[in-house]
């Protein structure tokens, strides 16, 4: 009998695991979760792993990223500048997630600026079907006035910041060689 219960109760694990399993994989939060997690890692392929293949990101403002190999691209694309997103999820109502989002990356950061967002996340069998993401009115007006401040760099508008701060570091380490360079030709003479 105790043997009998056993094996009864072994079975009905092995068989509500993977359902639990299943469950955890497709809640709408816990992909949303999964994929920023993935997102501040860097991680493309985890995060594109969470994408439907016909998946659409829309940033109003920003432009519009269709399919996975357009997400991929911009994804990648952001790499470089080391983006990062914190978000709370305001509420999920069936397959759709809608939260808060704080968007900032190196050249953001530069500017002093996070960009804050409402986004609508739908997800359907446990992969984002699309992503609408609206920046606020207040965040909008800062990122414009802090364009507007920048010093023209001709051509292209937007300066390349990494650039910027590339120059000024050898600047700082061009100014520190030639402060040695004077000591030690006073310590010479």
């Amino acid at each position: 009998m105790k043997t009998r219960l056993i094996a009864i109760t072994t079975l009905v694990v092995m068989l509500a695991l993977p359902l639990e399993l299943y469950a955890q994989e497709t809640d709408p939060a816990a992909v949303v979760t999964t994929a920023y997690e993935a997102w501040n890692a860097g991680d493309v392929d985890a995060y594109m792993a969470l994408m439907a293949d016909d998946a659409v990101v829309d940033m109003p403002s920003f432009g519009t990223h269709t399919g996975l190999e357009e997400i991929r691209a911009w994804m990648e694309g952001l790499l470089p500048l080391n983006p990062q997103m914190e978000f709370e999820i305001l509420r999920v109502e069936g397959d759709a997630v809608t939260l808060k989002s704080w968007y900032t990356d190196d050249d953001f950061r530069a500017l002093g600026i996070v960009l804050e967002a409402t986004e609508v996340i739908v997800v359907q069998d446990g992969k984002i079907t699309s992503d609408t993401w609206t920046v606020t009115d207040e965040s909008m007006a800062e990122l414009q006035a802090a364009m507007a401040a920048l010093p023209e760099t001709g051509g292209d508008p937007r300066p390349s910041y990494a650039l910027l701060m590339a120059l000024g570091g050898l600047a700082i380490l061009g100014g520190l060689g030639l402060g040695r360079l004077r000591r030690r030709s006073h310590q010479e003479r």
